[in-house]
């Protein structure tokens, strides 16, 4: 999945709507580590946004959990 979102952010900012499990897991794959850190994550409210993006070429989480 990080692959075909990876594959479109030349034309610009992609939004994934996901469920909370996946969400965290897409999350913890993108800052590069097993998905099985992605309980380190805690649950995000349903309704919420959560920005990845990268810094100085290193993916970061840049915002989680926001209402």
């Amino acid at each position: 999945m990080l692959d075909r979102i990876r594959a479109l952010l030349s034309g610009g900012d992609v939004a994934v709507v996901a469920h909370g499990h996946v969400a965290r897991v897409l999350t913890v794959r993108w800052l590069g580590l097993d998905a099985s850190a992605s309980p380190l994550l805690g649950h995000p409210h349903p309704g919420t946004l959560s920005f990845l993006a990268t810094e100085n070429g290193q993916p970061i989480i840049s915002a989680w959990n926001v209402p």
